[in-house]
C-alpha cells in the first residue's frame, strides 16, 4: 500500500508540529506511523493519508511526499502514485446492489469490491464478444 509521508528535520519546533499531526490522527481515528531515522536527524510520518491543521506549519526544508488537498477544515496528504477520485453517480437498484455485496464480503474496502465488480464485467464482456465473434464465423459459409 503506498503511503503519504512527511519528512522534518528533528528540532523541538518539529517535534511539537508532528505531536500536533500525530493528536490530531488520534481525533480523527486514523493510524499514523512516526519514525526517526537512524542518524535520528528525521522524523517520519507516514500514514495511506496524512491529515494537517495548516500546511503553513511546515517550514521550507520539510520534504512532503504525496500531493496536498484542501477539505473540510483540514488539509489532506495523498500518495503520490494513488488513483483519482472520480464522483460515479450509481442508481438505487445499483447502489442496493453494492451494499448487499459489501455485507457479504466485509473484510474488503469498497474500492476493492468495486475494482474487482469492474474486472468480472470487463472479463465478462470480453467473453460475450468473443462468443459473439465466434458464432458469427461459425456461420459464414466461407470461412
Amino acid at each position: 500500500m503506498e503511503l503519504a509521508v512527511i519528512t522534518l528535520k528533528n528540532t523541538p519546533a518539529n517535534q511539537e508540529i508532528s505531536r500536533q499531526i500525530r493528536d490530531f490522527h488520534k481525533k480523527k481515528g486514523q493510524p499514523l506511523a512516526i519514525r526517526f531515522s537512524e542518524e535520528l536527524t528525521h522524523i517520519i510520518l507516514e500514514a495511506s493519508c496524512l491529515y494537517l491543521h495548516d500546511p503553513k506549519l511546515l517550514d521550507s526544508t520539510t520534504v512532503i511526499d504525496g500531493h496536498l488537498r484542501k477539505s473540510a477544515g483540514h488539509y489532506e496528504i495523498h500518495p503520490r502514485s494513488k488513483g483519482k477520485t472520480i464522483n460515479l453517480h450509481l442508481d438505487s437498484e445499483l447502489v442496493a446492489e453494492l451494499a448487499q455485496i459489501r455485507s457479504l464480503v466485509s473484510s474488503k474496502t469498497q474500492q476493492e469490491v468495486i475494482r474487482e465488480l469492474f474486472i468480472r464485467g470487463m472479463r465478462s464482456y470480453l467473453a460475450e464478444k468473443e462468443e459473439d465473434a465466434l458464432a458469427a464465423k461459425s456461420k459464414d459459409p466461407h470461412s
